[in-house]
């Protein structure tokens, strides 16, 4: 940030809009001098006061004055806080009065947490646990944001580290006393830690990235033939007429999308455009855009009419075309549990039960075919008791997603590639010969300590800092 890290900040930290209570905060070297500025008293530190804010002789506004001694404050600085009336007419008033005021300035966005950061009150992995946390929108985004705030990640992050630099430190010993052996037990126990540190950041990148998707919610394609009930799915998932159904082929020409929140999982059905021959171009754009969505999507649920007998030809068709697109696309990681074909997870679904399932036997063939972890979901969508069975399918297909234990600790792409990278040192460094290149060695073990420190903020990190700060909000 450019601004003068010395100067007093201020802002507004409660949503715009008319309100009972205003929050505005102050913090920095001269935030005891606050109260002052509207002619009343400061209070003790840890303490409050209520005052009555007065501006040439006027009452301002009648209000709670907190004030924190740093650095017992989340800044690491002298805190002041006035809990106001939330009028605009009253916030306006304080605030112009602040911005009056000599070594006094209008916060940027995530100041205040920077500080926090800047003072120690908190590391960078920390920092976006706050961020998840003012964002999260359900039970398990919640908890994940808590866990990552409570050191989920710091804290193994950090033991690993520490043991990294350890090794390193004794293979630099090695290199100002190269006329000494280093004794057998030694190098053993080294290579032994090592392997451990690699086991440990292995089994934890192979959480099947969880926690990226507890974050970022979860892409559910529907995808099918046309006038196979898509859409009235969608509609019976959403409680609502979220897309046009009709008898008529093709009424769905693009994707359709609605939220949820499945059992804590943050969840976006897109409702697509039915797979068929067509040589309209407005239709066949929107096949196209049907069978990417499927591909990109984190599971794919194939609605077929199970009254046509050809359903079983009509699924074929389109795995195929879905998993040419996979095949062709760079951008093909699976991060949800279960049965996965081209690093995609399905669920497959008969619709219009209640009419009869045309070639039942095939089902079991599709089973095998298609699907060992699940069987095929047979409903009617139309019945509201088949959609609540099909939303608790989806509920249990995406039951590993909704973890409260603070197990999974990556939650960002950043996280996954520090330690990757963390990873592929060490594994370097194995290969080196102890005794006549620790140097080689050494250099790999400092390599991998840098990458985990990138993660925590303690190196490297200015660039990164702008970024994440720069997305919370202004008071934050």
């Amino acid at each position: 940030m450019s601004d003068n890290a010395n100067d007093t900040i201020y802002a507004v930290a409660t949503p715009p809009g008319r309100s009972a209570i205003a929050i505005i905060r102050i913090s920095g070297r001269n935030a005891a001098k606050t109260p002052a500025l509207f002619s009343v008293p400061c209070p003790a530190a840890g303490q409050f006061n209520v005052s009555r804010l007065m501006q040439a002789g006027k009452v301002l506004d009648q209000v709670i004055l907190l004030f924190m001694k740093g650095p017992h404050s989340n800044t690491g600085e002298d805190v002041c806080e006035i809990h106001c009336h939330g009028s605009r007419a009253v916030i306006d008033a304080i605030m112009a009065q602040l911005e009056k005021a000599n070594g006094f300035r209008l916060a940027a966005p995530g100041e205040f947490t920077r500080r926090g950061f800047s003072n120690g009150k908190m590391d960078l992995s920390g920092v976006e646990g706050l961020a998840d946390l003012i964002d999260a929108q359900t039970p398990a985004q919640l908890h994940q944001a808590w866990a990552q705030i409570d050191g989920a990640l710091r804290a193994p992050v950090m033991a690993w580290r520490a043991e990294m630099i350890e090794i390193a430190a004794r293979l630099e010993a090695l290199i100002d006393f190269s006329d000494e052996d280093l004794p057998p037990v030694i190098e053993k126990g080294l290579r032994k830690g090592t392997k451990a540190l690699i086991t440990a950041l292995a089994e934890n990148l192979a959480d099947g990235g969880v926690g990226e998707l507890v974050r970022d919610g979860v892409v559910v394609a529907l995808v099918g033939p046309v006038n196979a009930g898509k859409s009235t799915i969608l509609n019976g998932l959403a409680g609502r007429a979220a897309a046009i159904v009709s008898d008529e082929a093709g009424t769905t020409r693009d994707i359709i999308q609605i939220q949820l929140d499945l059992d804590g999982v943050p969840t976006t059905i897109l409702d697509t455009a039915g797979i068929r021959k067509t040589i309209g171009a407005i239709e066949m754009e929107g096949i196209k855009r049907s069978v990417t969505a499927a591909a990109n999507a984190d599971l794919i649920l194939v609605i077929l009419d199970g009254s046509d007998k050809y359903w079983p030809e009509a699924c074929d068709k389109i795995e195929r075309a879905i998993d040419h697109h996979i095949s062709q696309s760079s951008a093909n990681q699976n991060m949800v549990s279960g049965k996965v074909i081209n690093n995609r997870p399905r669920l497959y679904v008969l619709n219009k039960g209640d009419r009869g399932i045309v070639r039942a036997n095939y089902r079991s063939e599709c089973k095998n075919k298609y699907n060992d972890t699940y069987d095929m979901l047979v409903i009617s969508a139309k019945k509201q008791t088949d959609i609540n069975l099909l939303r608790a399918a989806l509920a249990k297909w995406l039951a590993p997603l909704n973890h409260a234990d603070g197990s999974v600790i990556i939650t960002r792409q950043r996280h996954r590639q520090s330690m990757q990278a963390a990873h592929d040192a060490l594994g370097r460094a194995l290969t080196h010969d102890f005794q006549q290149t620790p140097e080689l060695a050494a250099e790999d073990f400092r390599l991998a300590a840098g990458a985990l420190g990138r993660i925590t903020g303690e190196i490297d990190v200015e660039e990164l800092l702008g970024s994440i700060f720069s997305a919370f909000c202004i008071g934050k």
